[in-house]
């Protein structure tokens, strides 16, 4: 007897573990993924075009290839396309689908700020109650005066009322994230009250979707204790266990992945796809749908020291590419809009929509009140919880399955996702775009700007490299002046830490700092093994200066050819000599074009700013030792040459003056291109405390040479001296 394939993989199917899948069901499944996507980004574009969040066009790419358009227009295609009973073909689909969600709450989790969520508790907790409680109650009395065949066969009146309570109620987290994204508002205040209050809106509606189908089965005690009881002992294990495991296993992934010559960014990408899917495991054992627990693992790994941000940058683009858009449209799928022609289904569309916006306007608004928000917060977070999808989508299809309400009701909840979710985001860009926030909300928000666009003094993890206590305790004091304490510090260290270090350690605040011993001649691969683990920059304080006032050559030579990082340079004689008496109030900053001095200014306008100091900015060239050595028989006479050099300086002068606006920082300058730079540096060193200074360290085998002016500035006043690298 002959087999085809198809009745060799049936034949066979029984005895495998995975049972293989027909060429025919790939080839629908196939099919299915390249239309949903492209339909989906196409129809997110033009969303976009029009003013809508591309979520708007996603859900009704879903909506077009469903029984609302494509089962109307070609009943045999889309039989073909979305076969009725196919449990393998829509298994396969459901799979992706609930992949993608992971994904992107997952992506939602990095941009959730924890530390900002705690200056934000007391708002933050009645927004939440108030969003989800004061609609659920609404959507429990609404669905008891909904007629009676609204329910499913298996249906009871409390199961179905909790069903209904539930759609009415719940925000949902991937909706509502993907519109404060689009709106550029994830990290204004009431954007991350949004996304904590509909991460509880999610875990809660989860939690009573499982209640609501063990209602209709009879199981609800268990059911609740259960759940109950998992989400304590896991919400116990994750406060404990989770952060420090992640920290433990994404510095070994940087440090042990394939390239041991660079940090790489792939075991770091291994680490959080494998966290997601552990988490969403854990969450799901518990009762809860499982992608929730994506999202905490999200917030985990944006919150260790040794996340990658490229890593986060590139998942993140991933899911706005591919998961996203194929979630949302798959999620339309099952929706037939064409039952709200039924007036029973069109009743109960009209009762949802109605009581669902209204109730959950006034409970946030409610909750934002007694949190004591501004009035246009409390009508932004009002406007902006109301963005439904995904949670109504899964209660609707759990209660369709379950028999707990019937298929016009399923469409309902569905239309009222698809009508509110469309309706949030022009509202809420009329709200926003009158009002741009408290003053210490602005405030915040311009310094988060400023420390993504600069490049040496960041919230980033620093790494100080020091020869002696002294050293260290020079360079902790130099972190405490300009980097916010949100930047913690890893201090590798040639001497055991000590009774004078530790008090400097103290006098940090809350800054996380860690100490490691490296011998001397372990320092480069200490440093190298270090760097993997994304530091923002690198502070170098060389002590025991053995009679010369610069950087000891040999901690350079080992650090400097590995580095990859912004590199600080504390000289030796600002450890060993250092100033005594009342520092002169003015920073000095000698400028050029260079890329350095940008970071040095960066290094001295956070300095003045965070001491109140001024800062006086003066340009050098050491070009003008040409000019004064014109001679007749040159082609540019030394005029025109001198007239050049005043313009490039005039230019760099007023980027640098321009700078300054983003700090409170007050600054003077001086161009002085017409005298010899070395009077004019004396001068402005004479007058001046600190001096911070933009160098390009040339290494040779056993010295490192910075350039004329950071010579004659380590000459003159080498414990007033800081020197700034850039890498490349």
């Amino acid at each position: 007897m002959h087999l085809d394939s198809t009745d060799w993989l049936v034949a066979t199917s029984s005895s495998l573990r995975l049972a293989p899948v027909t060429s025919h069901e790939q080839a629908v499944f196939w099919v299915q993924l390249a239309s949903l996507l492209l339909l989906a980004l196409l129809l997110g574009a033009l969303a976009n075009r029009i003013g809508q969040p591309p979520v708007v066009g996603q859900l009704l790419a879903g909506i077009v290839l469903g029984p609302t358009v494509f089962g109307e227009v070609s009943k045999a295609a889309f039989n073909w396309f979305l076969p009725e009973g196919a449990m393998v073909q829509s298994s396969l689909l459901l799979a992706v689908s609930t992949l993608s969600l992971a994904v992107l709450l997952l992506t939602v989790g990095f941009e959730t700020d924890i530390t900002l969520l705690r200056r934000l508790g007391r708002p933050a907790s009645w927004v939440t109650a108030g969003s989800l409680l004061i609609p659920l109650v609404a959507g429990l009395i609404a669905a008891s005066l909904l007629p009676a065949d609204a329910r499913g066969p298996a249906s009871t009146p409390l199961a179905f009322s909790l069903l209904v309570g539930i759609a009415i109620a719940a925000s949902s987290l991937p909706v509502i994230a993907e519109i404060v994204s689009h709106l550029g508002v994830t990290r204004r205040d009431f954007g991350q009250i949004t996304l904590a209050a509909g991460t509880v809106n999610d875990a809660a509606a989860f939690v009573l979707i499982a209640l609501a189908v063990a209602l209709a089965g009879g199981g609800a005690v268990p059911q609740l204790a259960r759940v109950g009881l998992g989400v304590l002992v896991l919400g116990g294990i994750v406060l404990v266990f989770a952060q420090p495991l992640v920290d433990r296993v994404l510095s070994l992934a940087r440090l042990h992945g394939p390239d041991r010559t660079k940090a790489d960014a792939h075991p770091s990408l291994a680490v959080c796809l494998v966290a997601a899917m552990v988490a969403a495991a854990l969450v799901q054992l518990v009762g809860i749908e499982g992608a929730l627990g994506a999202f905490v693992a999200g917030v985990i790994l944006a919150r260790s020291r040794f996340g990658d941000a490229e890593t986060f940058r590139f998942l993140t683009q991933l899911s706005s590419a591919f998961f996203a858009p194929l979630y949302f449209a798959t999620a339309g799928l099952e929706a037939n809009l064409l039952l709200l022609g039924k007036p029973q289904t069109a009743v109960v569309f009209a009762v949802l929509v109605a009581v669902g916006v209204v109730a959950k306007f006034a409970g946030s608004y409610i909750g934002a009140t007694i949190g004591r928000l501004p009035n246009l917060e409390r009508v932004a977070l009002g406007v902006g919880l109301n963005g439904r999808g995904t949670v109504q989508v899964i209660a609707g299809t759990v209660g369709l399955a379950a028999g707990i309400i019937g298929s016009g009701t399923y469409t309902a909840i569905v239309a009222m996702s698809l009508v509110t979710s469309m309706a949030t985001p022009p509202l809420l860009r009329r709200v926003v775009s009158r009002w741009e926030g408290s003053p210490a909300e602005r405030r915040r928000l311009d310094m988060e700007a400023r420390m993504e666009a600069q490049t040496l003094v960041t919230d980033k993890g620093l790494l100080v490299l020091a020869n002696s206590g002294d050293a260290a305790i020079a360079a902790l004091q130099l972190t405490a002046r300009a980097w916010p304490e949100a930047a913690p510090v890893t201090v590798v260290s040639t001497v055991p830490h000590n009774e004078s270090t530790r008090e400097a350690s103290k006098r940090q605040g809350s800054r996380p700092i860690d100490w490691v011993f490296a011998a001397d001649h372990d320092v480069a691969t200490t440093v190298s093994d270090a760097l993997k683990l994304g530091y923002g920059a690198v502070i170098v304080a060389s002590g025991e200066d053995s009679g010369s006032p610069g950087p000891r050559p040999d901690l350079l030579t080992k650090i400097l050819p590995v580095g990859a990082v912004p590199l600080v340079i504390l000289p030796a004689a600002s450890v060993t000599r250092p100033q005594t008496g009342e520092r002169p109030e003015r920073l000095l900053v000698p400028i050029s074009a260079s890329r350095a001095s940008h970071a040095a200014l960066e290094l001295g306008y956070s300095i003045g700013e965070r001491e109140g100091r001024p800062v006086h900015i003066v340009h050098i060239d050491t070009g003008l030792r040409s000019l004064r050595s014109w001679r007749p028989g040159r082609l540019v006479p030394r005029r025109l040459q001198a007239q050049r050099h005043r313009r490039a300086a005039d230019a760099v002068l007023t980027e640098a003056i321009a700078m300054s606006r983003a700090y409170s920082v007050q600054v003077s300058a001086d161009n002085p291109s017409d005298r010899a730079f070395e009077t004019s540096l004396a001068a402005a060193t004479a007058a001046s405390g600190t001096i911070i200074l933009g160098v390009r360290p040339v290494v040779t085998e056993d010295s490192v040479y910075f350039g004329e002016v950071a010579a004659l500035l380590l000459d003159r006043a080498p414990e007033r001296t800081i020197m700034v690298a850039l890498p490349g």
